[in-house]
């Protein structure tokens, strides 16, 4: 006898107590997960890229050349050697540096050309009234020569040409007023053809007898008295 299991019924089928089927509901990830492997996914894409720039840049920096720095002082100036520019017509040379120690010899002659006429003035004014010679007594003879004041006197006349000098001849008090007068020019004179038979044109030399006028010692004592015959030089 056969059983028809399979029947139909109108009413409503109620499930079987015994349905060992099981019905799986997917359920949805939670968000929190979703939100951290996105984030570790960023993390890898910005390490690869931050590892790829970083070896190019390290690539790039290898292959520069290393600029070789030449130990030859020769070739060190001609690199800093200041090139010639022009901006708008106008030469931009850089000027040369001066050495330190050519700077200082330049001062050194800028001060000493300022002193030279300063020091000039001082020489001619130890040269003024000296007594290059002394005479003796009522002569127009040399009684004694100072020879290095006539070699000043000489170099300077030679030093500057349009220089001339001018002799003044003393006397001491022995004897008559106007016999010591003329001795006095005498003298003066006597030094003039000195200076002249050493090459000092005559036309650069005036002279005049004084007398006994301006004693440079005592007419009281004889050693004074040879003082006193004597000629003076004066720079003019």
């Amino acid at each position: 006898m056969a059983f028809d299991l399979n029947k139909k019924d109108d009413s409503k089928k109620e499930p079987s107590k015994f349905d060992l089927s099981k019905g799986e509901v997917e359920l949805p990830a939670p968000r929190s997960r979703a939100w951290l492997i996105g984030l570790f996914g960023i993390l890898i894409v910005g390490g690869g890229i931050w590892y790829y720039s970083s070896n190019k840049t390290l690539d790039t920096v290898a292959k520069e050349p290393t600029q070789n720095v030449s130990s030859d002082p020769v070739a060190v100036a001609k690199a800093i050697t200041p090139t010639k520019e022009k901006v708008d017509g106008t030469d931009t040379t850089a000027a040369p540096i001066k050495a330190l120690g050519t700077e200082e010899k330049s001062n050194k002659k800028n001060r000493l050309d300022d002193a030279s006429p300063k020091l000039e003035t001082a020489a001619l004014k130890a040269l003024n009234h000296t007594v290059p010679v002394t005479f003796a007594r009522g002569t127009s003879s040399f009684a004694s020569i100072n020879k290095p004041l006539i070699k000043r006197i000489l170099a300077h006349l030679a030093k500057n040409p349009t220089a001339s000098i001018h002799i003044d001849g003393y006397a001491s008090s022995d004897g008559p007023l106007a016999v010591n007068q003329q001795i006095s020019q005498l003298r003066a004179e006597a030094f003039k053809n000195h200076l002249t038979s050493l090459n000092i044109e005559a036309a650069r030399i005036s002279t005049i007898g004084k007398g006994i006028e301006n004693p440079i010692a005592s007419n009281s004592t004889n050693t004074g008295r040879k003082k006193n015959r004597r000629v003076e030089i004066t720079f003019l």
